[in-house]
């Protein structure tokens, strides 16, 4: 089979839509399907290869690190007639979308649509503004698009129950199936002993790890307030626009001993990070799934959370930590982690049900049916 996957976000930019697309594309070409990713070109990511289509972009100054393609059609539609493809699989419905979605009515090709982010969310990116009303008309807009660009496609991908009942109530009627990012099942063989000495990190330092992009919707002001109270120290890991409020607030809060800022990492060194942990911690209201959820438990952390939508149920269905209702609640529920947060077996069968190779199957059916 031939996919074609339309993307507005791809490397370098790391996030959880980058880590689905590469996780499902290399099961699939693992299978021996051929597939293709269109994205916007970054002027910080030369890379020479039939199976990444690129095209002009545009930085979005709003959101520092993300780029807004400028897709010229008559150029993609070459390479889709050239190729023959199947599927066309969306995974945004901005502008390399819209591509997508054109592609696949001129190509006579199915649309799988995926729903990976939670737009109106993101809205304040655009408006700029503490006027209510003006946030209200942007979400409302940002809804519109959505209902306009889900209804034309063949099928939607959600990926938790949660999300797809909110499409649903949002108008958007087209067939939905929920298949969330899987993970690759794999061991880190390092022990965390030799890690802590390689990283000279005592032994008995109790550190409380959060990844993923410093944005205002990750919440980390409420997980920062929770550590203060905590004889633990907070690792984050990654940068973004909110990277200097952040460190403003630690300086505020006498914690720049308690917290480090670890930049962006390299796969290998995160997985490190993941292993020398005693523990994860999320606060973000914002998530479609939480693939670092999954990533931390393959590390073997236990999870603690702030109590939202979509990653306080995914804790609680899997038993896999502890789901705090307030900051205050969060740091007992730190405290209690890291003396007591033993959830090997609850990791293992949460990590079964999310193996990629299954996710994919699930897929690779979805495809198949259209």
């Amino acid at each position: 089979m031939k996919i074609a996957f339309f993307t507005d976000t791809y490397r370098p930019q790391i996030n959880g839509v980058v880590s689905s697309i590469d996780s499902y594309s290399k099961e699939l070409r693992r299978r021996g399907h051929d597939v293709y990713i269109f994205c916007p070109r970054s002027p910080e990511y030369n890379i020479r290869n039939k199976y990444i289509q690129t095209c002009a972009s545009t930085s979005f100054k709003s959101y520092p690190g993300y780029r807004i393609g400028a897709p010229l059609v008559w150029m993609i539609k070459d390479v889709i007639k050239t190729n023959g493809f199947d599927i066309i699989h969306s995974h945004t419905p901005a502008s390399m979308g819209f591509a997508g979605l054109y592609m696949s009515r001129h190509c006579k090709i199915p649309l799988i649509a995926s729903y990976h982010t939670h737009l109106p969310d993101y809205a304040h990116y655009i408006y700029k503004s503490n006027i209510k009303l003006i946030e209200k008309l942007t979400k409302k807009f940002i809804w519109k698009v959505c209902r306009y660009y889900y209804n034309r496609a063949n099928h939607v991908i959600t990926p938790s129950e949660g999300m797809r009942n909110i499409l649903r109530r949002h108008g958007i009627k087209k067939p939905m199936t929920v298949i969330p990012t899987g993970i690759e099942i794999k061991k880190i063989s390092t022990s965390k002993k030799k890690l802590r000495e390689k990283y000279n990190i005592a032994r008995n330092k109790k550190i409380i790890l959060h990844v993923g992009r410093i944005t205002r919707e990750k919440n980390i002001p409420a997980i920062i307030k929770a550590v203060k109270d905590t004889d633990t120290d907070l690792y984050i890991t990654s940068g973004g626009p909110y990277m200097e409020k952040i460190k403003e607030l630690v300086h505020q809060e006498n914690m720049d001993e308690k917290i480090k800022f670890l930049g962006f990492v390299s796969r290998k060194k995160l997985d490190e990070l993941y292993r020398l942990s005693d523990a994860f911690i999320m606060a973000s209201k914002t998530e479609t799934q939480g693939l670092v959820l999954l990533e931390a438990i393959r590390g073997g952390l236990p999870i603690v959370v702030l109590k939202a939508p979509v990653i306080a149920d995914f804790v609680k269905e899997n038993k896999i930590g502890y789901v705090a209702s307030n900051v205050r609640d969060m740091s007992k529920k730190i405290n209690m982690v890291v003396k007591n947060g033993n959830f090997k077996e609850q990791q293992k069968q949460t990590l079964e049900k999310y193996d990629i190779r299954k996710l994919t199957d699930d897929l690779l059916r979805v495809y198949e049916s259209q």
